[in-house]
């Protein structure tokens, strides 16, 4: 018998916990509430200066990635499963412009540019690029650099035909001097662009 009396009074007063009442003997305490007050205001102000600051790094990632990609003319297909919604999607795809492009089972295409995405997408897709673009550029400036080999191979061999036959080498370093001022030239106007 008592221990249905005490599953009934405890019954009870759990009841009365979920009406929202409180138990009669906690009283707030004033000190505590303004502490609490002062800590929200705090924290409040720091974490719009935060979501202030995230917006702008994120934006920046995006105006910085879609340079790259459009420079080295590159996409990448991204995983489905990472994406919150896309149980449908069959192919995500981050294109040279920084859009992402989702492909679902009835093959429609829906396109959005990546600045627009919420900060953690972003740096989902970030963090599945970043490697691969690493590895690209490496393989971009192997290219590169056998073609600087190359170039200065044809360019000596060149040199040596020219030799062979006597031309004046006076007037063809002044004509390369020239070519060289106007490589920088273009340069300077890419980088100022």
């Amino acid at each position: 018998m008592e221990k249905a009396e005490v599953e009934e009074k405890s019954s009870a007063n759990s009841q009365e916990m979920i009406k929202g009442e409180t138990p009669l003997h906690y009283e707030p305490s004033s000190d505590n509430i303004k502490e609490s007050l002062k800590i929200m205001n705090e924290e409040t102000l720091q974490l719009s200066e935060f979501i202030l600051q995230e917006e702008k790094l994120s934006k920046e990632l995006c105006v910085l990635l879609k340079h790259v990609l459009k420079r080295l003319n590159m996409s990448f297909d991204l995983p489905t499963n990472v994406f919150p919604h896309t149980s449908k999607t069959q192919l995500i795809i981050l294109n040279d412009e920084a859009h992402l492009i989702f492909t679902n089972n009835k093959n429609e295409v829906k396109s959005k540019a990546l600045e627009y995405y919420p900060p953690q997408i972003i740096l989902t897709v970030a963090s599945f690029i970043i490697p691969e673009l690493s590895k690209s550029l490496t393989s971009y400036r192997k290219r590169i650099s056998l073609r600087i080999s190359l170039f200065e191979r044809i360019n000596q061999e060149l040199r040596n035909v020219r030799n062979a036959f006597g031309n004046n080498p006076k007037k063809l370093e002044g004509d390369l001097n020239s070519l060289n001022n106007e490589v920088k030239k273009n340069k300077r106007k890419k980088e100022s662009a």
